[in-house]
């Protein structure tokens, strides 16, 4: 779940004043809810059956419906709902005991938002982890009988061995030994297709390589088999550990192309998959496949290293002052250095051109920065000389660890090149030595950029206005655009209001913007009305404008020099904005009747009790919230929460406006509901200019 994304909530409090502060507080802090407040069993039962919930938040003392019995009734429906109780308790901690033994994911003191806020983020990335847990659950079966498939057709001699028996074997294994049906196989001891004089050999080996256990790599096994109609032949296999059937075993493989080939020549052929021709060291695919296997086997508290040695500007150093030929001499004469300082059970890998990898055995990442250290001094004091040219060349080492969090090689090389061309920009300054460091998060990089990407914007002008069709469902011949402001950052990305509004509040410049995009829209809007259009624009306002007094006096005067009638603006303030202030909110709509501008309130109906704000704050426009469209169109849920809203809004003669409409098959529904206007991407999306042909609509 993304930070922009609605959050289902239930709230399971005695106090609506309580759930209500519960609600605001996380719109404040840029999370949007959709809540319900839950009253009995029976409403939390209904509620479950009904649609998904991501979170529950209840107070540890609740008389309705205790958190025991909610939780109860959560298990009982097999619903993946965390619960976080809060605890009215500062200092004991006894409370928190009972909470967490009771099933709830955390508890929470009541007067810490902060932390609050930080244990909703974790239980609703824990939640989503679970989502993609119970979806790679059901892929990975799907392909265990698929690789079951494959491994029966196999051209491959695939057989698996448990405590000296065969579990499984495939046709291609049976036929190596000459029997027609691979189920003769079945529990048969391996010994007994083995001749006399190997079985003492085979037995040695099979105990050596269990003994090793995962730390074993892939194994060549040769001994002369027993077939079904008696004679012997030989047999080679590739040994290595494996599962099978969520049991632990010994694999053996004989290759298609190599089963039937004498051992040497199968020596040869495999000798010559894995090495690079031009330093006899491993190559690339050896070194995936190694590292693929070293991590899948990986104890948890074993680290090792992956070095990514790239040797600098090799074009025009090498190859250009070499020519080809000697460009392969000088590469096998580096490979040779570094072989020289390969330890035992390490390995080392020609892995591109100019680069190469070595993967390290237990190791810190002190003791890994010093020895890429050793090796870049050893490269640089290194003289290589072809036919009479001498070159002294450098490199740029990125280090990556493998340990239990490591998931497999492709990201383990992808992390170590990152650190090498990080320490390649840097080798002005420093050694190009660097161990790879996980970046910062997407979002504490944005919140630690977003104040500067705020005040660049403001003095150089990086602010833009887009404008949004709402086009009417009833025939009005009034053509509405909504304003939407986009911050460009230093990409010329657009970053939404949602993503710095809060950071440009605390830095005391939101009625600052504000003023900046009334103005730049009633200029852009004089300009479009004066070509004999009768266009209106529907203008954002955050909450500093709402309580900013000043502002309907200033808007009298921008109105009248622009020459501009009053109504041409409608200015929309969110429900949770109204709610949190509602005194300053009816304020301002009282001065925008008296001046004939119209008010609108967005993000309708997540409150839990939405219309109470209505009842002191005359809006004339209402924009329901997106999640109602986008649930309907998305996740196909039924669409009679927003009827009953849309009918509740008719009764009162608020004008409507559904957004987020993404597709056709929503429109009927909001036909027959009477919905007044709509707005989405699939009319049309925002853009710079105002220039959507509304006459098509009519």
């Amino acid at each position: 779940m993304g930070p922009n994304d609605t959050i289902r909530l239930l709230i399971l409090n005695d106090s609506q004043q309580e759930a209500e502060r519960l609600i605001s507080m996380l719109h404040n802090a840029g999370r949007p809810n959709r809540a319900q407040h839950v009253t009995s069993e029976e409403s939390l039962t209904k509620l479950l059956q009904e649609q998904a919930w991501d979170i529950l938040i209840g107070h540890e003392k609740t008389q309705n419906l205790s958190p025991a019995e909610a939780l109860k009734c959560i298990r009982r429906l097999n619903k993946d709902v965390p619960v976080i109780l809060l605890t009215d308790n500062s200092e004991d901690t006894q409370s928190v005991i009972e909470g967490l033994k009771m099933g709830a994911a955390e508890v929470v003191r009541l007067d810490e938002d902060q932390h609050l806020l930080l244990v909703i983020t974790r239980e609703l990335q824990n939640r989503a982890q679970r989502q993609e847990k119970r979806i790679a659950d059901r892929r990975f079966r799907e392909s265990e009988r698929r690789a079951q498939s494959l491994l029966d057709s196999s051209r491959d001699a695939i057989a698996y061995m448990q405590d000296g028996l065969y579990l499984y074997t495939n046709e291609s294994f049976a036929e190596l030994f000459g029997y027609a049906d691979r189920d003769d196989l079945d529990c048969m001891p391996i010994m007994d297709m083995v001749v006399e004089e190997d079985q003492s050999q085979l037995k040695d080996f099979l105990k050596e390589f269990t003994l090793k256990g995962l730390e074993a790599d892939k194994t060549r096994l040769e001994f002369r088999g027993i077939r079904h109609d008696g004679s012997s032949s030989l047999i080679a296999l590739d040994v290595s550990h494996a599962t099978y059937d969520d049991e632990p075993c010994i694999q053996f493989l004989a290759k298609a192309s190599t089963a039937g080939v004498d051992v040497d020549t199968a020596r040869q052929l495999e000798a010559m998959k894995w090495k690079d021709m031009i330093t006899s060291l491993y190559n690339r695919g050896y070194m995936l496949q190694h590292l693929d296997n070293t991590i899948d086997n990986l104890a948890e508290d074993t680290s090792l290293s992956l070095f990514y040695v790239d040797i600098n500007d090799f074009a025009e150093a090498v190859q250009q002052v070499l020519g080809i030929a000697g460009t392969d001499k000088a590469v096998a004469d580096l490979a040779a250095l570094l072989k020289s300082q390969t330890r035992k059970g390490e390995t080392l890998a020609r892995f591109g051109d100019s680069t190469f990898t070595l993967l390290t055995d237990k190791i810190t990442a002190e003791q890994a920065l010093e020895r890429a250290r050793h090796l870049y001094q050893l490269i640089e004091d290194h003289i290589v000389d072809v036919e009479g040219k001498t070159l002294q060349l450098t490199a740029s080492i990125g280090l990556s660890l493998v340990n239990e969090n490591s998931t497999n090689a492709a990201t383990v090389v992808e992390q170590a090149i990152e650190a090498t061309e990080k320490a390649r920009a840097n080798r002005e300054e420093e050694k190009p030595i660097l161990l790879y460091e996980p970046p910062v998060s997407e979002e504490e990089r944005e919140e630690k950029n977003i104040r500067a990407e705020v005040q660049n914007a403001l003095d150089n002008d990086r602010f833009r206005l887009l404008f949004q069709p709402i086009i009417s469902l009833r025939g009005s011949e009034d053509e509405y655009y909504e304003v939407l402001l986009r911050l460009l950052n230093d990409k010329d990305e657009e970053i939404s209001p949602s993503h710095f509004f809060s950071q440009a509040s605390e830095m005391g410049v939101g009625t600052k913007i504000d003023r900046w995009v009334i103005l730049e829209a009633i200029k852009m809007l004089a300009e479009h009305r004066s070509r004999g259009n009768k266009t209106k624009l529907i203008v954002n306002l955050n909450r500093d404008s709402l309580c900013d007094t000043a502002l309907v006096p200033w808007l009298g005067v921008a109105f009248k020099a622009a020459k501009l009638p009053t109504d041409a603006i409608v200015f929309q303030v969110t429900e949770v904005d109204v709610n949190n202030h509602l005194t300053a909110a009816k304020a301002l709509a009282s001065g925008f009747a008296k001046m004939g501008t119209k008010l609108s309130v967005s993000n309708f109906g997540c409150g839990l009790n939405p219309f109470n704000a209505l009842k002191h704050v005359a809006a004339d426009m209402i924009k329901v919230d997106g999640s109602f469209t986008q649930d309907i169109q998305s996740k196909s849920e039924s669409p009679e929460g927003l009827t009953q809203l849309l009918e509740q809004l008719h009764e009162q003669e608020k004008t409507t406006i559904v957004p987020f409409v993404e597709n056709a098959s929503v429109l009927s529904t909001l036909w027959q509901a009477g919905v007044h206007y709509i707005q989405g991407h699939y009319l049309q999306e925002p853009s710079m200019s105002m220039s959507y042909d509304f006459n098509m609509e009519g």
